[in-house]
């Protein structure tokens, strides 16, 4: 491709006062990375430095409390009500802005989701008194870890559940709030605030028919519902003047909640904020929260360009900017502005992943960027008040600790295993100035990833773009060939790293059950020869997308999960999209058991029960391969092992270790193997 594949996206543009070098933003999501006491850390100065490096025109700095800690969801949310908040926000835009970037700040007080509010004991402000949430059965598929997490807020002395209708004064110092918090955000250098008006936040709060229960002038009628968001722009401009872009973001419908927010809603209200002043308009969406699945359907679509059409409909009725964001691939971004269906795309999730995908872009070469994988360790680790992270990029909120500096001293080192985990490692390494050689046995890179991203899409772009960052590098590849010991020794490598994955365990009750490791030399022909009524066992997330690929193939399928959550790997709301989408597809989902006997065609379950069966699938316990390092020790040899090899099992444990290791490299003195 070359950089007139995207001339839109290429193209400079304006929002209000803010001339901004492209049309690429990085969507605002919270990041829990700020101190305890809501102050800017070193991690979000790191963090928001990379994507303003990576090219992006404007960073949206995601749900800064404007009355911190009140309203806010967590201790580390940025705080943003106070000038003792000035000195870390200011060293903020100074870093974003030596980048070439802008940065806006995305105002939020967080209201009926305050989860601070509740673990201090203060009751949430609210425009009526909400009605009860009631959680589905798919929301309950969370490990005993990650429900210890999720309620941590709730389990608190001081923690009490309780609502405060607001009042006029309360209306009147929550606007006041959001005007200074923009004057704050003017002063620390910022180019622009985004009032957020939609996901259930105190403004949306007012929005939606379903929660905004008033009869006086802030609810009923939709002029009156938007008073509060319409106010609030006002009361930013009187306070900042005309040198401040000033914008909101706003649901353009709730997704699954008959007498919510509408479309129509949402168009109405789009000219009623463009009339208060609003510089632009950042289409999202809601969903039911008490929906398992209405993160994915909403505000983090797993569909992708899922939000298009509805900036298109918003666009249509305003005269200022709109921004859609979605999934969307670069293509798909730039049919966007082609078509006139946005002025702007906010991407979220890939600039988690691949910081410098609007550079690549730029170059014409969007493969340059790491590919998001959508395994949801992102937003996943916000619903545990955790940090952010990312599932396929280690140094994702980890910068500093993970930045590949240039070793004091080059090192010979091998890499055994081309899988996911050799190849990053591998990759780093020659990064950091080391000689390194890659040892695969297969006749291709990849290892068992190719078969991972057969059955899960969503992970195919991961193995091109690790296997071109081998070859970028000049990372020394040998395929055909298997280590052996001896022939390590013969290389007299300074460093070895074994990454040889695990081996699949066969049950001997089904001894003619298949493995994942027959499957992965071949994904797609071996797939092809499953049978007509598939068992596949096993609660990992490789058995779930198993199951998922041997249906779309038009089998029978049923997966068997030994413990009762399924695809503990992914990140919540990308696990209950994953079994709903299972379900969805008529595959059979049996909990909390087992296989303990196979004959032809069927096999026997714990509870005694029998299923049809002409092919079983075994996806239940793994081996480290360690044979050869524990060999390489014996002899003297250095080595280290990562990935499936270690025991520590799944992408992205083996990633981060491979980038920890890579990392460690440039402060570690060489040492020849024996002869």
């Amino acid at each position: 491709m070359t950089p007139a594949a995207f001339p839109h996206l290429s193209a400079p543009g304006s929002i209000g006062p803010l001339r901004l070098r492209n049309r690429m933003l990085l969507c605002p999501m919270g990041d829990n990375l700020a101190e305890a006491d809501g102050t800017i850390s070193e991690r979000q100065l790191d963090y928001y430095e990379a994507r303003a490096a990576g090219g992006a025109a404007l960073l949206l700095v995601g749900s800064v409390a404007i009355a911190y800690p009140d309203g806010s969801t967590a201790a580390e949310q940025t705080g943003f009500s106070g000038d003792r908040f000035l000195p870390g926000l200011t060293k903020l835009t100074d870093r974003v802005h030596g980048h070439g970037a802008a940065i806006a700040a995305q105002l939020v007080h967080n209201g009926p989701n305050a989860v601070l509010d509740i673990a201090r004991g203060l009751p949430l402000l609210v425009p009526s008194l909400p009605p009860r949430m009631r959680m589905d059965a798919l929301s309950a598929m969370v490990t005993a870890e990650e429900m210890t997490a999720m309620t941590e807020p709730f389990t608190r002395p001081t923690a009490a559940m309780d609502y405060r209708v607001v009042t006029e004064d309360d209306l009147a110092a929550l606007i006041d709030q959001y005007a200074e918090a923009a004057a704050l955000a003017q002063r620390a250098g910022f180019d622009g605030v985004e009032v957020h008006a939609g996901h259930g936040y105190v403004i949306d709060a007012f929005l939606s028919p379903l929660t905004n229960q008033r009869e006086d002038r802030w609810g009923g009628s939709l002029d009156n519902r938007s008073r509060l968001l319409t106010a609030v722009l006002r009361a930013i401009r009187a306070r900042v003047g005309d040198g401040l872009a000033v914008w909101c973001r706003l649901n353009a419908r709730e997704v699954d909640k008959p007498g919510g927010e509408t479309l129509d809603d949402a168009v109405a209200t789009a000219r009623l904020a463009e009339a208060a002043g609003a510089q632009a308009i950042h289409v999202t969406a809601y969903a039911d929260p008490g929906q398992a699945t209405g993160i994915t359907a909403a505000h983090t679509p797993h569909r992708p360009g899922a939000r298009v059409a509805d900036a298109a409909a918003i666009k249509a009725a305003v005269n200022v900017p709109v921004i859609t964001f979605g999934r969307l691939e670069p293509a798909a971004a730039e049919a966007a502005l082609a078509d006139g269906s946005a002025d702007f795309v906010a991407f979220g999730r890939k600039l988690l992943a691949g910081p410098n995908l609007p550079a690549a872009i730029l170059a014409g070469e969007p493969e340059a960027a790491r590919p998001c994988s959508y395994q949801y360790r992102c937003i996943g680790n916000i619903f545990l008040h955790r940090p952010l992270a990312c599932a396929v990029n280690p140094d994702t909120t980890n910068e500093a600790a993970l930045r590949t500096e240039r070793a004091g001293k080059s090192q010979h080192v091998l890499v055994v295993g081309g899988g996911p985990v050799g190849m990053e490692a591998a990759h780093r390494l020659a990064d950091a100035g080391h000689q390194v050689t890659l040892w695969e046995a297969e006749d291709r890179l990849g290892g068992t990833l190719g078969l991972a991203g057969v059955a899960d899409p969503a992970l195919a772009p991961l193995a091109a773009w690790l296997e071109r960052e081998v070859v970028r590098s000049g990372v020394e590849v040998v395929l055909g060939r298997r280590a052996t010991a001896e022939a390590v020794r013969a290389l007299m490598p300074e460093r070895v790293l074994v990454a040889t994955g695990a081996t699949w365990g066969r049950p001997d009750h089904a001894p003619l059950a298949l493995t994942p490791d027959d499957l992965w030399h071949d994904p797609h022909a071996a797939l092809a020869t499953l049978g007509a009524r598939v068992v596949v066992v096993g609660a990992g997330k490789v058995a779930a997308s198993l199951a998922q690929a041997a249906g779309a193939l038009g089998r029978n399928v049923t997966l068997v999960a030994p413990d009762a959550v399924v695809a503990p790997e992914l990140g919540l709301p990308g696990r209950f999209r994953l079994v709903h989408d299972i379900e969805e597809a008529g595959i059979a989902l049996v909990v909390s058991s087992t296989v303990i006997a196979g004959s032809e065609g069927a096999v026997t379950l714990s509870d005694g029960s029998e299923l049809p069966a002409d092919t079983v699938v075994w996806a239940v316990d793994r081996t480290p391969r360690s044979a050869l390092a524990d060999e390489l020790r014996a002899t003297g040899v250095r080595v280290e092992v990562l990935g499936d090899a270690s025991g520590t099992y799944g992408l992205e444990n083996g990633l981060a270790a491979a980038a920890r290791s890579a990392a460690a490299s440039a402060h570690e003195q060489p040492t020849h193997a024996p002869a």
